[in-house]
């Protein structure tokens, strides 16, 4: 009976250890993604090209207790074989037409993976720029996601405009909350003065929702009566 009672308890913990890295260290996912390139238009998004700097922010929802962000990125219609040598990248918080808010966390000439995406418009090639290794906590709230490719002093860069096709998370596709900023901050599409229609453009984040503390106070407590139910039969 001890055998069999030690053996269960053993197969307990070791399940309860294993739910419990799984629910802490859950693999990083895309919590929010704008929407592919709906063909419509793009926005300079740019550093060192012919034009020397030009950013685009579109707004995403941290829900739950927060985020651990690992990555951001952005699609772009971009020159082919431009050489994109790094990104610049933002996320700011309380950004209102001509105010830029503050800024929460931010990287210059980061290191990026370029992909191409399989889209393309007005002559250029869609690649996704993506800013890797990172590790950002956010609390519940609204945010405004820029990240610029770098090229090497030529060539074009526009931010992808979407309408929410496979996006992820909130908003999801054109709620018609982006900003831009180049010669002054805060260039707000809203209304059909801008561009000539309301836009948002393919931006994402990538990472793990913080787990719920209920969640990592049962896990603590399983694991805690557990052992302390092992090392009394043990004795």
């Amino acid at each position: 009976m001890k055998n069999k009672y030690n053996l269960a308890a053993r197969a307990s913990l070791v399940a309860l250890v294993l739910t419990a890295a799984f629910t802490l260290n859950a693999s990083a996912a895309t919590l929010w993604y704008n929407g592919d390139f709906d063909g419509i238009n793009g926005l300079a998004n740019e550093k060192n090209t012919i034009v020397s700097q030009a950013a685009v922010y579109d707004d995403f929802n941290v829900t739950g207790p927060g985020w651990n962000v690992n990555a951001v990125f952005s699609d772009n219609l971009m020159t082919a074989g431009e050489p994109i040598v790094g990104a610049d990248w933002e996320i700011r918080t309380g950004i209102s037409e001509g105010n830029p808010g503050s800024v929460v966390a931010f990287g210059l000439n980061a290191p990026v993976t370029v992909t191409a995406t399989g889209r393309s418009g007005f002559g250029y090639i869609e690649y996704m720029v993506q800013v890797n290794g990172l590790n950002v906590n956010l609390t519940p709230g609204t945010y405004w996601l820029n990240v610029t490719p770098i090229d090497s002093g030529s060539g074009r860069s526009f931010n992808s405009t979407t309408m929410g096709a496979n996006c992820v998370g909130t908003p999801c596709g054109n709620n018609q909350n982006a900003f831009f900023n180049s010669t002054y901050f805060g260039y707000f599409f809203s209304n059909t003065a801008n561009l000539g229609q309301p836009y948002d453009f393919s931006n994402g984040v990538i990472g793990t929702v913080v787990p719920e503390p209920a969640t990592v106070a049962l896990l603590t407590c399983g694991l805690g009566a557990l052992l302390i139910a092992v090392r009394r039969r043990r004795a």
